[in-house]
């Protein structure tokens, strides 16, 4: 169960003001980075990144980015936290439940903080309107 989240750290930049007018709605990154496990709870790092671009082509120029960084936090049981870091010590994932329910938080908390940057410098909001599902790599 989550039962916190944390942005540590936001940027946003802006790479070329010329073509600002022609971005295009960005192109969103959640990345899990790291776990930490701590008796029954793990705090597990995350970015979520937005990259504005001025169209969809492969040589797009980049008009200007935001990132997100922080934690999200999970209590479970010590058995479950110990699969869970067994997992990811051999994947690099988390089981697909908690991974959904984590990606979702994120998607609304740092759309909701990084739409209030991104409008400071002029950029589309990086607004995520549908939940993410998710299913076990075949």
């Amino acid at each position: 169960m989550i039962t916190g989240f944390t942005i540590l750290s936001v940027e946003g930049k802006i790479n070329s003001q010329d073509v600002l007018a022609k971005q295009r709605f960005p192109k969103l990154n959640i990345n899990l980075d790291k776990i930490e496990p701590s008796g029954d709870k793990i705090k597990i790092g995350y970015s979520f990144v937005a990259d504005y671009f001025d169209n969809d082509a492969k040589d797009a120029k980049s008009v200007g980015s935001l990132k997100l960084s922080g934690t999200v936090e999970v209590q479970e049981s010590k058995e479950k936290i110990a699969d869970i870091v067994k997992k990811w010590n051999e994947t690099k994932m988390l089981p697909v439940p908690m991974a959904e329910e984590i990606i979702n938080g994120l998607n609304f908390r740092c759309s909701a903080t990084g739409t209030l940057v991104a409008y400071s410098l002029g950029l589309i909001p990086p607004l995520v309107i549908s939940s993410t599902k998710l299913q076990e790599p075949k």
